[in-house]
């Protein structure tokens, strides 16, 4: 028999229907609601339930007082605070520590700690040796080694800091308490420290014939003041649950308690509770966490009676792919840890909202855009936070105006009235709340989704009413604190069904099949260690709970859970990237190494099958050919450009994806230029200079007039900058990059200088042609000329590189082959221009390659007759009837360096 069943049996039998006269108190709810159904199944005919309590809800109930609202204390302890060191601290520097200190003040209750002793000013170690006699002697080093260590040391500010907090702690201690007892309220330890020292509360008790308590371990001193005291009276009866090789291993941390716990409160009853055998166990490596929930599923299919079979989940995250997980076998589910809400889709919205309080005069693009990609907004908002969110990466909009969302009323409601200190943190907690209620009226929330809200709803309306002056900074991280707290309890059968749990309730409860995930060191045990304003040394030297004590818990609640199983599954995660370390939390070794048990080991390994490589082509099937004949025939022709059938030449299949399929990158956007705004900013100013020159004839002077305007220059690059990157700061990275363009323009104006006079015919010239096929077929032909000027006899054709260029070549065909075409990209783009220029006399080609560019040269010029340009054009036919040939497919030239910067890789390969 388990043990609560044991122990309902032997009572059951004692007293029969009169057990009514008795109340029981268990470690928490779920065990005595399990301690009831084993009493029901002790008897056909109906009887009265004793009173059952929690350990928490049995000291509460008989002390008077009622457990103090968290968020409440929090800002009765700052008043307090301000009152006593006479500093006009604000809130924001207060909150976190604030929130310490009233855990510090309930371990200090809980266990009876002197506090005057514990927050006092010491000044001179000889205070320890009278004040502290009471101590043991390993208590007095504990306490004198911290003092020791930090009195000598000199005065720095942090120390100055913590030197002066520790001067009001005890008076601030006092005068919380005092406030709270008038209000008949408390903190869990300053309740439990006023029934330890008003022992006449007890006496509400004696309603009771015996108070028995059931499985506890980890007492605090008010609990073991509490109990002796009612061992006193004759009231108590206690039954503890130390069984088993491990449990009883004093070498084992899940001992710790029970020598002493047995010893002071032995039971009245000689119960005799079944010993069992060593369970089978097997430990599983998961290289996954949800993986895990997975292996699971598997392991629960296998397993017939579902309240037999506990999931425990140390770590919670895990709950909701659990859920998902559990086979259709099992209808009925328990769930006892509840949901952490913050977990859930609508928390991450808050947070999100809560994030834009820390920008000045506009929103940050990073935290704008996770907003109108949220599930609740793009569901509410429809295409309204498509169009906006294109229209913020199109304009690369680094900061956000509120103004930019006025023509839609949820995306106003969120992105108004929070930029600056206009808005004070009450009246943005009701704007919160406003938003809630419209997502509320205005989506489809299914109903966990409206727990979700509603819970939320609860907090921020409680934070409402009670919230003092902070900044928005400070009321965002107080809101992500308590809401992080609150778990949405699921409904269910809590006594069938399978069950799913935390790793306290599994306090008391036995079951045949146990599974525990994320069995890793540093999620079970915990390695984190809570927050305390006390030091370690003092808290060692005042018994205070340390993270010995705390790890001597999970030690008892793990070996307690799995010795009355038959068979458990063990199962960590293996991965070691990130903050995991892949290793198997402590019990696993322990039972490995320590007791040498005979573990079963294996690790769930994912099967990866590989499909053979294969060349990705695009036949040219009559839905392709009638598609390419509308894009380049149809209505409106698009027409090839250099660049287009560079592609083709590259790679007729990364051809197809862009100028067939229009399949094209996402746009992001940037901070900092990119290559391809570096060129269109140098071309814009480049522009802008020589606008006023077109069909003019350029003097040195009027070159030499141009450099020496900086400061036309400068307005130039930076109205470049907004036009292409909507930037206009310059710092980091982006003031390099435009000292660059600066430098870059003036070395091309003196390159000018160099050839001037010339004529300046055009610039950015859009030149639209047309290609003729020989079977009639007319192919839309169009480029774009950074400049044409002319010097001597000869037309120039000028085009500004940003990158490496030459237009040097053997022979024609160099142009069009696939492996050399990156060598001779330059040649063939300017030859493309040369035709679509369409000269009879020859053409100089004249590259600009600016990172080559000096005043002697810009680069090797090339001059092109028209034989030349029309045996050029004569090939390109050639290459764009292939494009048209429905024999010839769309091949990819996998293997290439093409495939190192191919947006379209992944598809391939």
């Amino acid at each position: 028999m388990k043990f609560l069943q044991t122990v309902a049996s032997r009572f059951y039998e004692d007293e029969g229907a009169k057990i009514r006269e008795l109340c029981f108190v268990f470690p928490n709810r779920r065990s005595g609601l399990f301690f009831q159904k084993y009493l029901g199944e002790l008897t056909d005919a109906p009887i009265f339930s004793p009173k059952i309590f929690t350990i928490k809800d049995f000291i509460i109930s008989v002390s008077g007082l009622r457990e103090a609202d968290r968020l409440d204390s929090l800002f009765r302890l700052y008043s307090i605070y301000k009152e006593i060191s006479g500093t006009e601290e604000s809130f924001d520097d207060f909150v976190f520590w604030g929130d310490v200190i009233i855990d510090d003040f309930n371990d200090t209750d809980k266990f009876l700690a002197d506090a005057r002793l514990l927050f006092a000013n010491i000044k001179e170690l000889k205070e320890i040796e009278s004040d502290y006699s009471f101590l043991t002697q390993t208590q007095l080093e504990a306490v004198m080694s911290f003092w020791e260590g930090f009195l000598p040391i000199g005065e720095s500010e942090n120390k100055q800091k913590f030197k002066a907090l520790w001067q009001v702690l005890y008076p601030l201690y006092l005068k919380f308490r005092e406030e709270l007892m008038l209000e008949n309220s408390g903190y869990e330890g300053m309740i439990f420290r006023h029934v330890v020292e008003n022992p006449n509360l007890l006496d509400k008790l004696n309603d009771y014939r015996e108070i028995v308590f059931v499985g506890l371990n980890a007492l605090n001193e008010c609990e073991k003041k509490i109990l002796k005291e009612l061992k006193k009276q004759g009231k108590a009866d206690f039954y503890w649950d130390y069984f088993g090789e491990f449990i009883t291993d004093s070498s084992n941390r899940a001992s710790h308690f029970m020598n002493e716990n047995i010893t002071n409160f032995p039971s009245n009853r000689d119960i005799f509770f079944e010993k069992y055998e060593t369970p089978k166990i097997e430990i599983i490596g998961v290289s996954s966490a949800v993986m895990q929930t997975k292996i699971v599923s598997k392991i629960l299919e296998c397993n017939q009676n579902g309240i037999e079979n506990a999931v425990v989940l140390p770590d919670e995250r895990l709950l909701l792919p659990m859920l998902h997980s559990i086979p259709e076998k099992f209808p009925d589910v328990n769930v006892t840890m509840g949901y952490p809400l913050k977990g859930s889709p609508i928390m991450s919205l808050i947070e999100y909202i809560t994030e834009l309080t820390k920008d000045k005069g506009a929103y940050y693009y990073k935290r704008v855009i996770p907003i109108l990609k949220h599930n609740y907004i793009k569901s509410i908002c429809g295409k309204s936070a498509s169009e906006h969110l294109g229209r913020i990466v199109k304009q690369n909009l680094i900061y956000v105006s509120p103004a930019f969302f006025e023509d839609n009323y949820l995306l106003k409601l969120i992105f108004s009235e929070t930029v600056g200190n206009n808005i004070t943190a009450k009246d943005f907690c009701i704007k919160l709340l406003n938003i809630l209620d419209y997502i509320v009226q205005n989506s489809q929330t299914r109903g966990i989704e409206k727990e979700f809200i509603y819970h939320i709803r609860v907090s921020l309306t409680r934070i409402a009413g009670i919230l003092i002056p902070m900044s928005l900074d400070t009321f965002g991280r107080l809101l992500t604190q308590i809401l992080s707290t609150v778990s949405i309890p699921f409904k269910g059968e809590p006594l069938s069904g399978l069950q799913i749990m935390g790793v306290l309730e599994t306090r008391s409860l036995d079951f045949d099949n146990v599974i525990y995930c994320s069995l890793n060191e540093g999620t079970f045990p915990t390695s984190s260690q809570s927050n305390s304003f006390i030091p370690y040394n003092l808290r060692r030297g005042f018994s205070l709970p340390v993270k010995e004590y705390n790890d001597a818990i999970a030690s008892y609640h793990f070996y307690r859970s799995i010795y009355r199983a038959k068979q458990v599954w063990l199962l960590y995660d293996t991965r070691t990237e990130g903050l995991n370390t892949g290793e198997m939390s402590r019990f696993i070794l322990q039972m490995k190494f320590h007791y040498k048990l005979p573990l079963k080991e294996s690790r769930a390994a994912f099967r990866v099958k590989c499909a053979p490589d294969k060349i990705v082509d695009i036949k040219k099937s009559p839905q392709v050919i009638e598609q390419v004949e509308k894009i380049f025939f149809g209505d409106q022709p698009k027409s090839l450009s250099a660049t287009a059938l560079g592609s083709y030449i590259l790679c007729p299949l990364q051809f197809y994806f862009s100028y067939v399929e229009g399949v094209r990158e996402e746009d992001e956007i940037s901070e900092e230029i990119e290559s391809n705004d570096f060129g269109s900013i140098f071309h814009y100013v480049m522009e802008k200079l020589y606008y006023g020159f077109k069909g003019k004839r350029v003097s040195k002077d009027d070159i030499s007039n141009l450099m020496k305007d900086s400061s036309q220059i400068e307005k130039l690059i930076e109205a470049g900058f907004l036009k292409y990157r909507n930037l206009r700061e310059f710092k980091g990275y982006n003031l390099l990059i435009k000292r660059l363009i600066e430098k870059y323009i003036l070395l091309t104006l003196e390159f000018d200088l160099s050839l001037a006079p010339f004529e300046y015919i055009d610039s950015e010239k859009k030149i639209i042609s047309k290609l003729i096929l020989e079977d009639g077929k007319e192919v839309a032909l169009k480029g774009f000329i950074d400049r044409i000027d002319r010097i001597d006899s000869f037309k120039r054709v000028v085009d500004y590189k940003t990158g490496k260029g030459e237009i040097k070549y053997s022979n024609l065909d160099d142009l069009f082959e696939t492996k050399k075409f990156n060598k001779n990209k330059v040649a063939f783009q300017m030859l493309f221009y040369a035709m679509l220029l369409d000269e009879k006399q020859p053409v100089k080609l004249a590259p600009y390659i600016l990172r080559n560019i000096s005043k002697n040269s810009g680069g090797d010029e090339k001059v092109v007759d028209e034989s030349e340009v029309e045996q050029y054009k004569e090939m390109l036919k050639i290459l764009v009837k292939e494009i048209f040939n429905p024999e010839i497919s769309f091949y990819g030239n996998r293997g290439t360096r093409t495939c190192e910067w191919c947006p379209y890789s992944p598809i391939c390969y």
